[in-house]
């Protein structure tokens, strides 16, 4: 029984053998048809003239016009703790060859000071990606340094992005944005939305590599005729300076709209993607031309006092408390004069051939 059982499966499989090469013959010899040339398959990705990956030029130099000769910049570390610092490189070098001094904040955590005494002595400040909540104190601290004319730059992601600019890994679970942002820009009018853009029409190498071009002319946008922003998150409020292109969908909402991306009220730039000022993208397009405007930006403010924000008076439950807005009038206490201030920091000298690393010092 089981060598019929075997001779009859080697028939079969004999008989499918030989189906096969007589239909194998026919098709080969049918009409002398062959395969559809390339140019006649309706998709895109043979048709090179179809293609949607649009990949821009990278060349150019990142450069400023705005003369940043003893201005101090602080980058916030403390709140940002992942950034690659290697990554901030090209901005760090570009601002000390013009003159600024630059800073790294570290916090009180690594043995650096309190951020208000960092801004007390800075005329700028830029936050990347900020992933702890900033305290009431700080944040009175910061409205206080842009009301005496100190500049600011938020840079921020999408939560979900699980390796943004800068070395930043951020992993939430949601698409909801990194919370320690929204507390700064809703300050000055401005927020984040939810999602991460991107754009199945037209894209630079990857669909969520947006592009985006000038909302209008603008001190910002000088130079620029076309960006590319890479998971990068819609920014409303304010002075609308880039919007995505047409046909740009936003991933909570899955809605179409040219959606802004940088965006400026009063002494504050906030942009919506922290990778176009990384080495990977800063030259892609005109990236290096609107990086360079935001860097003018940064350093085109006067600010007085030049000490703001001052330290806090002393405790208003205690004699001699100052009364908010009585421009130091002081209640209880015989009204004795005013605590002395402390004299600011003077900004360290610049070095024009120093390396990035050894003149962006941690601000201790």
């Amino acid at each position: 029984m089981a060598l019929t059982g075997t001779v009859a499966r080697v028939g079969f499989f004999a008989a499918v053998v030989v189906v096969a090469a007589a239909v194998g013959t026919a098709l080969v010899g049918s009409a002398g048809q062959s395969a559809p040339a390339v140019s006649e398959v309706d998709a895109k990705s043979f048709n090179s003239d179809g293609a949607v990956a649009d990949v821009p030029a990278e060349n150019g130099t990142l450069s400023m016009s705005a003369d940043a000769d003893g201005k101090v910049v602080v980058i916030d570390t403390a709140h940002s703790a992942s950034i690659d610092r290697e990554e901030l490189s090209p901005l760090v070098s570009t601002l000390t060859e013009n003159g600024a001094t630059v800073r790294y904040h570290v916090g009180e955590r690594q043995g650096g000071r309190p951020l208000n005494a960092s801004l007390r002595s800075a005329d700028a400040l830029v936050v990347v990606g900020a992933q702890r909540h900033y305290t009431e104190s700080q944040l009175d601290g910061l409205s206080a340094f842009t009301d005496a004319g100190g500049r600011v730059l938020l840079l921020n992601e999408p939560s979900q992005a699980t390796s943004a600019g800068l070395g930043i890994v951020i992993s939430l679970g949601s698409e909801g944005v990194t919370s320690p942002m929204a507390p700064i820009a809703s300050q000055y009018g401005l927020a984040y939305e939810n999602g991460y853009l991107y754009n199945m029409h037209q894209y630079d190498t990857n669909y969520r590599s947006v592009y985006a071009t000038p909302a209008g002319d603008s001190a910002l946008t000088e130079g620029v005729d076309r960006a590319v922003f890479h998971a990068a998150i819609p920014v409303s409020g304010g002075e609308q300076a880039v919007t995505a292109t047409e046909r740009t969908t936003l991933s909570q909402t899955r809605r179409q709209d040219t959606y802004g991306v940088v965006a400026r009220s009063g002494p504050v730039v906030a942009v919506g993607d922290t990778n176009v000022i990384s080495q990977e993208y800063l030259y892609r397009a005109d990236n290096e031309e609107l990086v360079g405007n935001v860097l003018d930006f940064l350093v085109s403010g006067q600010k007085s006092p030049a000490n703001a924000p001052q330290p806090a008076g002393p405790s208003q439950s205690g004699p001699g408390a100052t009364v908010p807005g009585s421009g130091g009038t002081t209640i209880g206490g015989g009204g004795g004069a005013p605590a002395p201030q402390p004299t600011p920091e003077s900004p360290a000298t610049p070095e024009s051939t120093a390396t990035p690393e050894a003149t962006a010092t941690p601000d201790e």
